[in-house]
């Protein structure tokens, strides 16, 4: 550097400029009166001590190909090839002597510390990324690459503009088409719409429809009735009766109705002979005839009594029709021949009431006249059954009204008795066809008739049916009920009992049966009836022996650990001391069951306790305390186990078929009832209220399907 204001790259070359037309050394122009800044140009600290490392020139200043290594003394090589000064050559130097202090120049790579270097943290030095040197093969592909590319931008755009032009043209020339597309966009977002609505409509109809076709709450008052416990038998029908013979062959004319009481030598039937057929049929075809004409002038408003004979006597009808139909959906024929004679029987007599009515009418009055000619031919003929006693009659015959005599019926073997009961027909049937000397009617004493049954050991025991007990009969098929059957034989085998019952009800109920299903009643409760399904939470007392329960005070302080489950207690009742009116103490005896086992325990909301027992003994006795000891009682509960158990003075004894809940309707809202469950069969059940609980009671109206709601709902 000579003067401080040019570089050169060397002793030999010139003065090289920028471009932009500067010298490349030339200082900086300062404004008059401005201060040197330090570090300007003109202004520059003293060159740096030799011992200083100058820096490194940035990139290859050495020319040399990557990887190889700088000569020992070679300088480095500018970019036009000169071999550029030393750093301290090239920085211009300061005046000497200036007066001016001189920063001197400090070693930055390290400093003393303690006797210690320390490095000095300096910035990472961002690389500058490596050119790839590509071959001019490769440069030329990648030429045409992008001439390629380029080349199909262009033609995508020229695409999609024309056909933006030819879009924008189309709709030009058909102006339609605008607003075609604005109509389909209108009823797409109107369908949306729609179907929007229509679900919301189809959710609001099947919430309503769920709403109205979901089970609602029933309710009924609690009722009184009964429930029976039955075993079912078949049972041999056996009646004091006599039978009487035609003495001629030929049809049977019956004159009177099946099951009607005639008296002694009255007219029951006639026997027709066979050449007198057609003159029986000649009789019905008038008779027929006068019944038309007859109803002709009912119809027509002739004669009010007529119309009231005709009304009594179709009652008559209907129920012989109604049994026509029961046989018939059963696939029963037998009785149809029966059936058939008692309604003509009834139209017998119904034309016998209408025959004293004045119809004023000549067509009448000319087939009356017939009819009068054909009834003298057939009684000329025929021949009059008459009745030999007073009875119920019966056309229907079996053949066994000779063998099962009421009067030794009683002194038959058990095993033929037991035979008849399972060879035996149910409903005997009739044929109107008869021979001579053969049974064609039977007339049966109404007092009283004998049922026969043989029921199985595992059934029930002779205990239950012993001689001079009375029981129940239901016969359903028949829709009658037998009271008080007293049994007049009960005797046993090997396989189990025949029984015997005599009753003077319903003989003409069960006058054409010779065997009939029926249900003898073994037990009946009465009280408050409820359906079985009414109850929820309940549970039944185990099968076997038989159950009581007993309602334990709360004064008593029971507790569940006193009772434990299976646990055997003897219940002991003590009399409390009475006085008769002169003051003196009567004498009572206590009453006590024992073997009483624990089947179920339960604390009631009251605080009393309610304990349920099976037992083998009888405990009879214990649903009478407050009659037998008036002037009260002591219950012992001793645990046989342990000896331990508890006293109290107020119990109460029910019968034990289970426990269970009614559902209440409670001024609007479903309350929880614990009930006493007495007896129950399939349908119903018999409740009673337990402890110090006023309900139920006749006035309770409860839900009769609970399974439709839950304690505590509101319902209407």
């Amino acid at each position: 550097m000579a003067d401080g204001k040019q570089w050169y790259n060397s002793p030999e070359q010139g003065p090289s400029k920028r471009p932009g037309g500067k010298p490349q050394g030339a200082a900086r122009q300062r404004k008059p009166g401005a201060k040197p800044q330090a570090g300007a140009p003109g202004n520059r600290p003293a060159a740096r001590p030799q011992g200083n490392k100058a820096q490194r020139p940035q990139g290859n200043p050495y020319g040399m190909k990557n990887g190889a290594k700088r000569p020992s003394g070679a300088k480095p090589v500018s970019k036009h090839g000169h071999v550029p000064a030393s750093k301290a050559q090239q920085r211009p130097q300061a005046p000497a002597n200036t007066g001016k202090s001189i920063i001197p120049q400090m070693d930055l790579t390290a400093k003393s510390v303690s006797g210690q270097n320390k490095p000095v943290n300096k910035a990472p030095v961002k690389k500058a990324p490596v050119k790839k040197h590509m071959t001019p093969e490769e440069k030329a592909r990648a030429k045409e690459q992008r001439k390629i590319e380029i080349q199909a931008k262009r033609k995508e755009a020229m695409l999609k503009e024309q056909a933006k032009i030819e879009n924008h043209e189309y709709k030009r020339k058909n102006p339609s088409q605008k607003s075609a597309e604005s109509r389909a966009i209108r009823n797409g977002i109107l369908g949306a719409v729609a179907v929007a609505a229509a679900l919301f409509v189809l959710v609001f109809i099947i919430h309503h429809l769920y709403d109205f076709l979901a089970e609602k709450p029933n309710f009924s008052f609690v009722t009184t009735g009964s429930v029976e416990h039955t075993i079912g038998a078949k049972a041999l029908v056996v009646r004091d009766e006599t039978i009487i013979n035609s003495s001629n062959t030929g049809e049977l004319v019956t004159q009177i109705t099946e099951g009607s009481r005639v008296a002694k030598g009255q007219s029951l039937a006639i026997v027709v002979p066979e050449d007198m057929k057609s003159v029986v049929q000649d009789l019905r075809n008038v008779q027929s005839q006068i019944s038309d004409v007859q109803q002709e002038l009912i119809l027509a408003g002739g004669s009010a009594e007529a119309d009231v004979i005709y009304r009594n006597y179709n009652k008559n009808l209907s129920s012989i029709l109604d049994s026509v139909r029961f046989d018939a959906m059963g696939g029963n024929l037998s009785n149809m021949s029966s059936y058939g004679s008692s309604v003509n029987v009834i139209l017998d007599e119904r034309e016998d009431e209408m025959s004293k009515i004045n119809f004023a009418d000549e067509r009448i009055t000319v087939l009356r006249n017939d009819e009068a000619v054909y009834e003298a031919q057939v009684e000329k003929y025929a021949s009059v059954i008459t009745a030999d006693r007073p009875g119920i009659v019966s056309f229907r015959l079996d053949g066994k009204e000779q063998v099962l005599d009421y009067k030794t019926f009683l002194t038959l073997p058990a095993k033929d008795i037991k035979d008849y009961i399972n060879n035996s027909v149910g409903a005997i049937s009739s044929d109107l066809s008869v021979e001579a000397d053969t049974p064609v009617v039977r007339i049966a004493q109404n007092e009283s008739q004998y049922l026969s049954v043989y029921l199985s050991s595992n059934d029930a025991g002779a205990s239950d049916f012993a001689v001079g007990t009375l029981h129940d009969i239901n016969v359903r098929t028949e829709g009658v009920a037998i009271d008080n059957c007293e049994v007049v034989r009960c005797e046993n085998d090997a396989n189990g009992m025949l029984i015997t019952f005599r009753t003077s009800r319903c003989v003409e109920a069960l006058l054409d049966l010779r065997t009939v299903d029926i249900e003898i009643v073994i037990t009946e409760t009465n009280g408050m009836r409820v359906s079985v399904p009414s109850l929820v939470n309940i549970e039944y007392a185990p099968k076997g022996n038989p159950c009581f329960c007993v309602y334990i005070d709360p004064s008593a302080n029971a507790s569940m650990d006193t009772f434990g489950e299976g646990a055997i207690f003897n219940l002991t009742i003590l009399p409390k001391e009475k006085k008769d009116e002169e003051g003196k103490v009567v004498e009572q005896q206590n009453s006590s069951v024992g073997g009483c086992t624990v089947v179920y325990r339960e604390v009631l909301s009251d605080g009393g306790m309610l304990v349920g027992f099976s037992t083998p003994n009888d405990f009879s006795n214990l649903k009478k305390l407050d009659r037998l000891y008036t002037a009260g009682y002591t219950a012992s509960f001793v645990d046989t186990a342990t000896g331990l158990g508890i006293m109290s003075e107020k119990v109460k004894i029910y019968d034990f078929s289970g426990i269970a809940s009614v559902y209440t309707n409670k001024q609007g809202f479903v309350e929880e009832v614990r009930v006493l469950v007495l007896d129950n069969d399939r349908e119903f059940a018999i409740i009673d209220k337990i402890g110090k609980s006023s309900v139920p009671n006749l006035n309770t109206v409860i839900i009769t399907n609970p399974k439709t709601v839950k304690p505590g709902d509101k319902v209407d």
